[in-house]
This record gives structure tokens, C-alpha cells and sequence, in this order.
């Protein structure tokens, strides 16, 4: 069982380093507000991941390639993915860093939550883990627990460590260096939600 542990370890690992909307999320929050929130924003990209997981594990066919099903989710990945795009570029945050309230915590859940759950290919992906697993490794839900377990605790501490990392950034930062990421990030957002549309 170790050994599945080990091997999900190292696909999380893998998973969590593809710089994608919840790696420049993680980056940027944790600049403006701080280490927590990058936290509660891996809570959501977990909790997403294992609601997948279980979709994909019992073949739950949620986002079939091309029907109506997998339209409706990209437009609303790319609606999402848009609005947070453009308020970024429209944002004039200022450098200086509130603490992360408790009312703001459910905010960072839920967007990590939407961020990963919006995007199909997260499904496709753990879809294609969960096939090698049931056809090729022959695993039960048993065993396949310990793989996941694994992968998921990787997620979680890679992202924790990319949130740690952008929050030590904060004594360099200025008001000019801040924009420029707002600008940056947001402007990356707009893209990921072409992308999500028509590709």
C-alpha cells in the first residue's frame, strides 16, 4: 500500500505543477492577501478533485466530448475565467495587505472549487488515471484509495508550497510591481477562457 501511496504521490506532484488557472490564482492571491489564502484555495481545488475522482472512478459520463453537456460547461469555464480576467485588469490594488477575514474564507474555497471543477480537462484527466488503475493495475476501490490519497496530498502541499513562495514575495513588492501582475494575471485569465471555449 505504501508503494500506491508513492506512485499517486508522484502523479500529484505532476498534476500540480502544470501552469494552469489555479497555479496563477494560488500566485497572485497569496501576494495580495497572504499564505492563507493560497490554504483555503487548495481546500476548494481539492475538494473539486475529489468529487471528480468519484464521477470519474463510476464512469460517470458528466462531460461527454462534444454534447451539449461539455458546451454549457466550457461557456461557463470561460464566462468564470473572463470575469475574473477582466476585473484583475481593472483592479488598482494598492500594496498594502489585509488580513484574510473570516467571510473571505468561503470566497478562496469556492474559488478553487470553481476554478478546477470548471475546467474539463481536470475530468478528462483524472478520468484517464482512473482507467489505468481499474484496467490496467486491475486496482479495487481499496487499493485505489491509497493512490489517490497520495495524489491528493501531493496537490495539496505543492500548492501550498507555491502559495508559501508568492506570499514571501511581499516585502519586494510596490504599487507599480502589483499592477503589472494584476494586468499580467488577468490578461492570462482572458486567454484560458478563449482557450476553454474554442478549443
Amino acid at each position: 500500500m505504501t508503494e500506491l501511496v508513492m506512485y499517486g504521490f508522484l502523479t500529484g506532484m505532476v498534476m500540480s505543477v502544470m501552469l494552469g488557472t489555479v497555479f496563477f490564482a494560488l500566485v497572485q492571491n497569496s501576494i495580495d492577501y497572504g499564505f492563507k489564502t493560497g490554504i483555503f484555495i487548495s481546500i476548494g481545488v481539492i475538494s473539486s478533485d475529489i468529487l471528480l475522482i468519484m464521477l470519474s472512478w463510476f464512469n460517470a459520463e458528466l462531460i461527454p466530448e462534444g454534447s451539449t453537456t461539455d458546451l454549457i460547461v466550457r461557456l461557463c469555464g470561460a464566462i468564470f475565467l473572463l470575469t475574473y480576467g477582466l476585473s484583475n485588469l481593472l483592479k488598482k490594488e494598492r500594496a498594502a495587505y489585509p488580513q484574510t477575514e473570516k467571510k473571505h474564507l468561503l470566497k478562496f474555497v469556492s474559488m478553487g472549487f470553481l476554478l478546477n471543477i470548471l475546467n474539463p480537462g481536470n475530468y478528462i484527466g483524472w478520468l484517464a488515471v482512473t482507467t489505468q488503475l481499474k484496467t490496467v493495475a486491475k486496482l479495487d476501490v481499496y487499493e485505489a484509495s491509497f493512490y489517490f490519497t497520495g495524489a491528493l496530498s501531493a496537490i495539496f502541499l505543492m500548492e501550498c508550497l507555491i502559495s508559501l513562495g508568492a506570499s514571501f514575495l511581499k516585502p519586494y513588492i510596490t504599487d507599480h510591481f502589483l499592477r503589472w501582475v494584476n494586468r499580467l494575471i488577468g490578461a492570462l485569465f482572458i486567454a484560458f477562457a478563449f482557450a476553454l471555449f474554442f478549443y
